[in-house]
């Protein structure tokens, strides 16, 4: 693809690595904002911030692009997550997700059954032991400190724990970016 890339217009490339990799842009936007038409929007801002960057990608590798990508969409994604948090004001995100989910029950349930599944593959790939600090930390929302004094170990050992779950993770499910 490479030699292909280099005798495409703009318009054509963009369009080549936006439909290549929009699917994973958009789970990666998704995992962080929770909402179908936000996580649209911080696919959009991030393939404006990529325009600039065409000229270069002409060379680049297929996984540089895709790393460039994730980075611009998950910048795109924090950002308007922080935006949401200062317009909530006093409204917790509890109450937040329950008054979005309450308009958007089907959308909702398809995103429950999404995580669901992506759970269940998780719990698959990850040893027992990783799983238990990772339940602790990201379901229970337990902080470090607690897992460490709960299952006996240092705070270095837990947060290990948590790096290399999401290595073999990342390593397992990683691919799917490609996908599109």
């Amino acid at each position: 693809m490479e030699n292909k890339r280099e005798k495409q217009s703009d318009a054509e490339l963009l369009e080549y690595i936006f439909t290549k990799y929009r699917n994973g842009m958009y789970a990666v936007a998704f995992s962080i904002l929770h909402d179908q038409y936000q996580a649209e929007d911080a696919v959009g801002d991030a393939c404006e911030k990529f325009i600039p960057y065409l000229g270069k990608c002409r060379e680049m590798e297929e996984r540089k692009i895709k790393t460039l990508l994730t980075r611009f969409v998950k910048n795109a994604a924090i950002d308007i997550y922080r935006k949401n948090r200062r317009e909530q004001g006093n409204i917790s995100v509890e109450e937040q997700e329950w008054l979005t989910d309450a308009y958007r029950p089907i959308e909702s349930y398809m995103k429950s059954l999404q995580y669901r599944e992506l759970i269940r593959e998780i719990r698959k790939i990850l040893p027992a032991q990783y799983w238990e600090v990772v339940c602790m930390r990201y379901f229970e929302g337990m902080p470090v400190h607690e897992i460490a004094l709960r299952l006996n170990l240092s705070e270095e050992n837990v947060y290990s724990r948590l790096r290399r779950a999401k290595e073999k993770v990342r390593k397992a499910l990683g691919g799917e970016m490609d996908e599109g």
